[in-house]
């Protein structure tokens, strides 16, 4: 009996745990990240999010058709959403560039831009410690490694982060991350809604000042006013530029407007810094100093995945990307610009103004013009450059000095490898006898085209005054040129045959086309754009 009972009760307990790792695996099947349970519910956000963007996209168009001119207008869209959802369910606001729709039960939003292109669904982000980038937007605690970087969640983040860099804080090896696209238009991007802020001239930073009666998004965005303070001083004073690491994480920061005497774009001023995967729009102002829309004046910074939208104005050399860097050697790469480059009285480039390092996989879109150099990638080369697949389509005039596609101030050696420019290139003034037009420019270039227009007081050259290697001008749309090196006129060259013979380039004493080099194919203007 003793025996017969306890292999009974032996049999019991295995079947017990059988059935509790059975139950176990049951649970987590339904519960688990990957269960019924949560498939179903990522299942029903899906759909609700196609539903919403359907929602506005027809609310969209009825909105565009209702206008006799195509237009958007905030109170028809809101209108046309009240149809689709009822009143109070939704939410248009019209941000300046573009539209934000929010879904007020669903806690999320959509971007709708002037010509009625709806964006994907957005989380409204609610940071619990607005102004403190040291703690999470849930409280966790952060110590700027690589694993816990600092985050930016909302602009009362990024002013914060600009405060403590202007106030000396440099953040050598530490790490600084936006966490999302914040646009200064926007009231998402805000959270202290409780406080009033103000202007104090005396240190440079907007406070928190209750007699006030404006907002922080008020002041900000003020165009009377100073705007976003750049993030890094001026000053020559290397401990007020920021020396860390900043990762846009492939976000924005949208309607940007910087309006200073100070170095000027959304960081003031860097050193041995890097800035990578991050977008601006707006517009950057300097009255008195460097201006670029990533970075003002940043020696030994370099730039990974960064793009500008901005309108850029300087006094003193200016930038798309980059204003002045002086004579470090550092990387600029994989970045691009649209907006439009002015310096009233200096360089000015679509990528850079003054620069020194390597340059690659570049292109200016944008407009560049000033009262010194002008040129589509780079103003002025400060020191030793390379600048490899790169071109320009942006139109670029110098009012007193010379312009060029890719670059056009050689102060040290620039060399420049597999680049293009389809943009016009003009060069105004009398005063000095070394005005000209350069189609690219560079002290060697190597494996080029130009077809772009060149106009000027004293002297055009298709591709540019040094050596030259390989490289090609269309003479019925160029104009009358001056070069005297290996430059082909392909105006009567067939387009593929044109296409193969930049593919076919090597470089002396080497076999095969250059390693890191773009391959060349025929674009739909007829002429070579890369692969």
């Amino acid at each position: 009996m003793k025996k017969e009972t306890g292999i009974t009760l032996l049999a019991l307990v295995i079947t017990i745990i059988v059935l509790l790792i059975l139950a176990g695996i049951t649970i987590s099947a339904i519960t688990g990240d990957n269960g019924i349970i949560g498939n179903a519910g990522q299942a029903k956000e899906e759909t609700e999010i196609v539903n919403e963007k359907e929602i506005v996209e027809k609310a969209t168009v009825e909105a565009m058709g209702n206008n006799k001119y195509g237009n958007i207008e905030e109170d028809e869209l809101q209108q046309q959403l009240d149809k689709e959802t009822g009143e109070g369910k939704t939410e248009a606001t019209d941000i300046g560039d573009e539209f934000e729709v929010i879904f007020n039960e669903s806690n999320r939003y959509y971007t709708v831009d002037k010509d009625g292109n709806v964006g994907e669904a957005q989380e409204i982000i609610e940071d619990k410690n607005p102004g403190d980038i040291t703690t999470g937007k849930d409280g966790e605690t952060l110590d700027g490694s690589e694993e816990k970087p600092y985050e930016i969640w909302c602009i009362e983040d990024l002013c914060a982060f600009s405060k403590s860099v202007n106030e000396g804080e440099n953040y050598v090896n530490k790490f600084v991350k936006l966490m999302t696209t914040l646009n200064f238009n926007s009231s998402l991007s805000y959270k202290d809604n409780q406080h009033k802020y103000q202007y104090d001239e005396t240190t440079n930073t907007y406070i928190v000042d209750e007699a006030s009666e404006k907002t922080l998004k008020e002041l900000i965005t003020d165009t009377n006013g100073v705007g976003f303070i750049p993030i890094g001083r001026s000053s020559n004073d290397v401990e007020a530029r920021f020396q860390g690491t900043f990762d846009g994480n492939n976000n924005e920061v949208k309607n940007i407007y910087v309006n200073t005497t100070n170095n000027a774009g959304l960081f003031g001023g860097t050193n041995h810094a890097t800035i990578k995967n991050l977008g601006i729009t707006g517009n950057v102002t300097s009255t008195e100093n460097y201006a670029g829309g990533i970075t003002g004046n940043g020696p030994w910074t370099s730039f990974y995945n960064c793009y500008n939208k901005a309108n850029v104005k300087g006094k003193l050399i200016t930038g798309g990307i980059i204003g002045h860097n002086g004579w470090a050697e550092t990387i600029l790469e994989n970045c691009f610009n649209t907006g439009h480059i002015y310096s009233e009285g200096n360089t000015s480039g679509g990528i850079a103004g003054s620069y020194a390092g390597k340059i690659s996989n570049c292109y200016n879109l944008g407009d560049v013009e000033g009262g010194g150099n002008s040129s589509g990638i780079l103003g002025q080369a400060a020191g030793k450059v390379e600048i490899t697949n790169c071109f320009n389509q942006g139109d670029i005039k110098s009012k007193s000095w010379s312009a060029g596609g890719i670059v056009t101030s050689e102060s040290s050696e620039a060399t420049v490898n597999n680049c293009y420019n389809v943009g016009n290139i003009t060069t105004e003034g009398t005063v000095v006898t070394y005005l000209v037009s350069k189609g690219i420019g560079g002290t060697y270039t190597n494996n080029c085209y130009n077809i772009g227009k060149l106009e000027s007081t004293r002297s055009c050259y298709a591709i540019g005054s040094g050596t030259i290697t390989n490289c090609y001008y269309n003479s019925t749309i160029v104009g009358e040129v001056e070069d005297s090196g290996s430059i082909e006129d392909i105006s009567s060259l067939d387009k593929n045959e044109f296409v193969n013979l930049l593919n076919s380039y090597t470089n002396e004493g080497e076999e095969g086309y250059p390693t890191g080099w773009k391959k060349w194919k025929l674009g739909e203007d007829g002429y070579p754009t890369f692969e």
